[in-house]
């Protein structure tokens, strides 16, 4: 589930403003329904820079070349409509934001159980026991894997992330047995996105030990160690605060372990 627009996204989120993957981003997210018809050398012309430099983009973010980037324009406005229905949430009051602080409330109140309490200890576990940490997510989620990085470097505990997704992907196929990767994903559909036509890990003696946190409960994958499932409404006012939430329990739990041990 390759979603072109999250790619372009976090493309001019971490890529200098002067380079050409920027330029190249940038463009297309402002001219994503006018591009049909666009040619490799149209677009390189509007962007000022080479084909090859088309080319190499296209690459880096994941495809083939640049007749699999028309294809995956191609499927932007079928998307759009799928996403139709993202802003919905729960109504309680006629009063717009009263009911969406509401939803908000009504639908954190389903998040704790006792087996996501013991969950949380044990990832605080490893946590303290791994040297080598990643912690990832796409867009929403990715922002509370960043969260998780500036909680735990406070409580003096280095782990890695990466906004552009490419590097995320680059972390995980060159993680080893040393190495703990943390993924916040609300529908569990991130291990999709990154693998979606393979199985990583060949060497499953020597991969590294994957916490799936997700509110999806039929997730599954034959490379995830541990799931950490929780409830959620999966609407416009659930997403990302399970996962926030969640962020700060593994934090505040982590603290603590460090001033008990």
């Amino acid at each position: 589930m390759f979603n072109l627009v999250i790619i372009l996204l976090s493309t001019i989120n971490s890529e200098p403003k002067d380079s050409n993957n920027y330029k190249i981003a940038k463009y297309l997210l402002e001219n994503l329904h006018a591009l049909e018809d666009l040619s490799i050398s149209d677009l390189a012309n509007e962007c000022f820079v080479s084909n090859s430099s088309i080319s190499r983009f296209c690459k880096e973010i994941g495809l083939n070349n640049f007749n699999t980037l028309k294809a995956q324009i191609i499927k932007i406005p079928l998307e759009y409509r799928y996403a139709s229905n993202k802003f919905d949430f729960q109504s309680f009051d006629n009063n717009f934001l009263k009911s969406y602080i509401l939803s908000i409330i009504d639908n954190l109140k389903h998040l704790y159980s006792n087996e996501l309490n013991n969950k949380i200890t044990n990832l605080v576990k490893d946590i303290h026991s791994y040297d080598n940490i990643g912690a990832f997510g796409y867009m929403h989620s990715e922002s509370v894997a960043l969260n998780l990085q500036y909680d735990l470097q406070t409580n003096g505990k280095l782990i890695f992330t990466h906004i552009k997704f490419t590097n995320q992907i680059d972390f995980i196929n060159n993680s080893d047995g040393n190495t703990l990767i943390i993924i916040f994903s609300e529908s569990g559909s991130y291990f999709n996105r990154v693998f979606p036509r393979s199985t990583p890990f060949h060497n499953q003696k020597n991969k590294p030990k994957i916490v799936l946190i997700t509110s999806n409960k039929n997730a599954s994958f034959s490379y995830v160690d541990e799931y950490i499932f929780y409830t959620s409404r999966n609407d416009y006012a659930s997403h990302p605060y399970g996962l926030m939430a969640i962020e700060s329990m593994i934090s505040l739990k982590y603290a603590e372990y460090i001033h008990t041990h």
